[in-house]
């Protein structure tokens, strides 16, 4: 159980508080005009772990299986457009105004969702005996998950963070990673229960895309904004790159 645990607090707790403190102390030297910028790099982020989400959703759908099927398009309805009436019933009860900080505790949640997946396979491979396996995939996520406080801090622009909230977003984030390392090393988990983890993370991400992007996709910001999604789709692309090298995929 503590190998496990530690196993995940390495992969994925401690690169994203590590990622959270980064982007933060970036905030406070890059200038005001940058601060769509570092929207479009949590942007960027996140349009690529969605897509990552969605082809791991997916690939464990079945074309005469209508169960999947259901799971699938029920998750994503309930993560994306049930996020949305929630928004909705808030603007409704408190103004038009939205909390600053609902955006990054949607991402941390998503990220969350999808570091769970991560830890499913770095405990599968551990308990199987494949410890360099497990090594190189540690290794791998935890160099992944670095880039994600981007995405985490970003959406908060110049609202200060607590200690509270960064304590509580990188938990939310991180510790799924620990639970799944749990998970798996004692039993596994359904594929179809995978499934709805992958799914609801994608659909809480596709919310929050939508919502950063009609927030800083203004005529000032669309050049910085622009070079950030570039810069936090690049962030993710050569991270998984490097991956898929330690562990040999590609060549």
């Amino acid at each position: 159980m503590i190998e496990l645990l530690g196993l995940g607090a390495i992969a994925g707790v401690i690169p994203v508080y590590l990622g959270i403190v980064g982007a933060l102390l970036l905030g406070t030297v890059l200038p005001r005009s940058w601060e769509g910028g570092l929207i479009g790099v949590a942007t960027g982020v996140l349009v690529y772990l969605f897509f990552d989400l969605m082809h791991e959703a997916v690939e464990l759908t079945g074309a005469r299986d209508i169960l999947s099927w259901t799971i699938f398009l029920g998750s994503l309805f309930v993560s994306f457009v049930g996020l949305v009436a929630i928004e909705e019933r808030g603007q409704r009860r408190n103004g038009p105004s939205m909390n600053p900080l609902f955006p990054p505790y949607m991402i941390a949640l998503g990220m969350g969702l999808h570091n769970l997946g991560e830890g499913l396979a770095i405990g599968a491979s551990y308990v199987q005996g494949q410890w360099a396996l497990s090594g190189l995939l540690v290794g791998g996520f935890a160099l992944h998950n670095g880039t994600e406080g981007f995405g985490i801090v970003g959406p908060a622009g110049r609202t200060p963070l607590r200690l509270k909230d960064i304590a509580l977003l990188g938990l939310l984030a991180g510790v799924p990673t620990c639970l799944g390392t749990v998970i798996s090393g004692y039993g596994g988990v359904s594929p179809y229960l995978s499934l709805t983890f992958y799914t609801l993370a994608a659909g809480s991400l596709l919310y929050v895309i939508v919502s950063l992007i009609a927030l800083s996709y203004t005529t000032g910001r669309r050049p910085h904004t622009a070079m950030g999604i570039f810069i936090g789709i690049g962030l993710m692309y050569t991270t998984g790159m490097a991956l898929s090298l330690l562990l040999g995929a590609k060549a």
